[in-house]
């Protein structure tokens, strides 16, 4: 039985990924914090010993020798969130979290790597405000000294940490031809997260961006949040893709996978909303607010490489996506006994 060491399996994308490889007959190994190990393992007990949780507080610096231990492939989702520090921690965080566990990788004698990566790799992003097309070949130009400059926004930064940790990936892909390599790239990710997800709130990340459509006082308005860029997949499907990057053909150099699942805008969601989940309307923004979401331009991807790398050319929804997110975040509202507000 092949045996998946996945980084980040406490996590929103990582915790989908650990349910769909453990579904599709794999064993796996997930790393997560010392303090979230102890949650995790209790969430995939029942899988037996087809599934391990192991310790590793930081990649970077931690002996992953007993993690690689008998792995066969290794999917890397850990990284560090945008804001999550300052602009060095993060970007040497993700080169030197993916330096680490690719030396480790090689050594173990995995054979196939797949590695969570961005549509923020394949353009800058600024111009995720233009109507430009990107694609497999196309890069995002940001370095390392653009982004530590003072006053770079965050999502800058995260932009150019995934693609610093994708070069890292490329550079060893070179030296070692032998481990065949994938990357995929999704958008923003929403939707139910995975059974082994370690959090304590009604939602986290990403999927807080859903929660705001029905968080907040009566009245407010459509919520002019971060991202305008309307490109979006469902975690299920971008867990998907990473799952299938496991089959694919080696080559002779990395593969890179983009999926998009759609596009949707707040205003577009709070409209189906309202007509779709009448038990939620008392919860939505004030619909009559202005829209400053109208008229903007926004960047194109061309997602040929899912569907002809790993078959991936049906996406869940935006619909019910967001549903399904919102159910999940309300599910969570009764376990924690958090009461809407009024």
């Amino acid at each position: 039985m092949t045996l998946v060491l996945v980084t980040g399996a406490s996590g929103f994308l990582g915790s989908v990924v650990v349910d769909q490889l453990l579904e599709a007959g794999y064993k796996v190994r997930g790393t997560a914090r010392l303090s979230k190990l102890a949650r995790l393992q209790s969430a995939y007990a029942p899988f037996g010993d087809k599934f391990e949780a192991v310790a590793v507080d930081d990649l970077a610096t931690s002996d992953l020798t007993e993690a690689f231990k008998g792995v066969d492939a290794l999917i890397h989702v850990g990284s560090p969130l945008p804001g999550a520090a300052e602009a060095q921690v993060v970007l040497n965080g993700a080169i030197s979290g993916t330096e680490r566990a690719l030396e480790f990788a090689a050594v173990a004698r995995v054979k196939k790597i797949v590695l969570t990566s961005s549509i923020v790799t394949l353009a800058h992003p600024n111009d995720f405000w233009t109507d430009k097309t990107v694609g497999e070949n196309d890069w995002n130009p940001q370095t390392y000294e653009e982004a530590i400059k003072p006053g770079v926004p965050s999502f800058e930064v995260y932009g150019a940490s995934k693609k610093l940790a994708e070069v890292v990936v490329w550079n060893f892909a070179k030296k070692h031809p032998e481990i065949d390599v994938a990357t995929v790239h999704p958008p923003f990710l929403y939707g139910p997260s995975g059974r082994g997800q370690v959090i304590d709130t009604p939602s986290n990340g990403t999927n807080d961006l859903v929660y705001n459509l029905i968080s907040g006082p009566k009245g407010r308005p459509v919520p002019d949040q971060f991202p305008n860029v309307p490109a979006f997949i469902n975690v299920a499907d971008a867990a998907r893709a990473h799952v299938a990057a496991l089959k694919t053909s080696p080559s002779d150099k990395p593969k890179r996978i983009i999926a998009i699942g759609g596009e949707f805008t707040w205003r577009e969601a709070v409209e189906y909303l309202m007509k779709a989940r009448p038990d939620l309307r008392e919860r939505l923004p004030d619909i009559n607010s202005p829209d400053t979401e109208k008229g903007l331009k926004t960047i194109s991807f061309d997602t040929s490489s899912a569907k002809r790398l790993v078959g991936l050319d049906k996406y869940i929804g935006w619909q019910e996506t967001v549903e399904a997110t919102l159910d999940d975040s309300i599910k969570r509202e009764k376990e924690l006994g958090i009461t809407a507000a009024a």
